[in-house]
């Protein structure tokens, strides 16, 4: 049987600041909500711990793309023997190091139980035979466990847990209309430039005077300045007028997202992202409408929106044209100004993306995996 302390190993990026992977974010807020009297074991710094029944492995942060020995330094930690009983909850994307540790693992302890949440999903379907030998896979959307069930994962493994944000107290809808200010905050790549090129003109119309396309990428990968390039060209006479601001890395994104009216995601990927990003849920939760493109599994939280009879914005088809991106646009904003987006998006964050219905679904998970043990 399990002793209290035994807890559960959480292993993930050290949760060190600055949090400012949407993982790393998610896997602080489960740990700070998580029942307080649930031990839990996380990398992290200890002199600064997050909750106060737990332990906490010393580790550097890491950045958005871990090193070899900084792997090898939360592998140590798996494997040491004051861990060696502990259930396992895996955060990191599977790759041959850490599924053949979980491979020996299970060889050497088949009645460890085992768990791996998939933060992004990206190429799940190549992952198939490195998640067999676990007990749990964690998914965020349910798009992504089709496709896994489709690539021939037993799908009894699967459990869909969505991520989560903190609920905010009911907002004034006249004072985010009041705001004036889109928001765009994820990745950029010559699509996305695309269609921020193709809206823009938007901003000319008279429903739109006064608003600000705010453009908030973080510089990732190589082509990143091209395209960087291309919109400061292309949005010049904007940027000059105040119509548009390009920002890279923001300080301060909740202050950013609090002084928004409407956000916008016009990239047809999640890619190096959770499912649903937590920008967007934090955005809805703050009573903004979304503006985004028709595609799986962003598609989930207007699904999940249907399903509760609330709207929070406006899709529009993946390959929409420059007037259909544009009229999208202006509806959006429009609806933003007449109050119409913000109860239903705080409705929405309560019913389907809480903090607590997030907890709730791991400590049921958690508590079969031990009685699972005990039996």
């Amino acid at each position: 049987m399990l002793a209290p302390t035994d807890g559960v190993l959480l292993v993930s990026k050290p949760l060190r600041p600055p949090f400012s992977d949407g993982s790393t974010v998610l896997v602080r807020t489960l740990v700070e909500t998580l029942d307080p009297s649930r031990f839990l074991v996380y990398f992290g710094d200890p002199a600064h711990p997050l909750r106060e029944a737990g332990a906490v492995i010393d580790a550097p942060a890491m950045g958005h793309a871990p090193t070899l020995l900084a792997k090898a330094r939360v592998l140590l930690g798996i494997v040491h023997p004051r861990h060696r009983r502990r259930p396992l909850h895996l955060f990191f994307t599977p790759n041959r190091l850490t599924s053949s540790v979980v491979a020996l693992l299970r060889r050497v302890q088949p009645r460890r139980p085992m768990i791996q949440s998939l933060m992004s999903a990206h190429g799940v379907e190549r992952w198939v035979e490195l998640l067999r030998p676990l007990d749990v896979v964690i998914v965020l959307s349910e798009d992504t466990r089709a496709r896994l069930v489709a690539a021939g994962l037993d799908a009894a493994k699967i459990r869909r847990i969505y991520p989560a944000v903190a609920e905010q107290p009911a907002v004034d809808p006249g004072e985010i209309g009041a705001r004036r200010r889109m928001l765009y905050a994820g990745d950029l790549d010559a699509k996305v430039a695309d269609r921020l090129l193709a809206l823009a003109p938007a901003l000319d119309d008279p429903a739109l005077a006064g608003w600000t396309l705010t453009i908030a990428c973080r510089p990732k990968g190589d082509d990143d300045a091209n395209q960087r390039r291309r919109l400061r060209e292309g949005l010049a006479a904007r940027i000059d007028a105040g119509q548009v601001e390009l920002l890279g890395e923001v300080a301060d994104m909740p202050a950013l997202i609090a002084s928004t009216s409407l956000q916008l995601f016009v990239a047809e990927h999640v890619r190096r992202k959770v499912d649903l990003p937590l920008v967007i849920l934090e955005g809805l939760a703050l009573g903004l409408g979304l503006v985004c493109l028709d595609f799986a599994p962003l598609s989930e939280i207007f699904a999940r929106g249907a399903a509760h009879g609330l709207t929070p914005g406006i899709k529009v088809a993946a390959d929409a044209d420059a007037e259909a991106l544009q009229a999208a646009v202006i509806e959006g904003a429009r609806g933003a100004a007449e109050g119409r987006w913000a109860p239903a998006a705080q409705a929405l964050v309560e019913r389907e993306f809480s903090r607590e219905a997030m907890a709730a679904a791991y400590e049921a998970l958690y508590a079969e995996l031990a009685a699972r043990m005990d039996a």
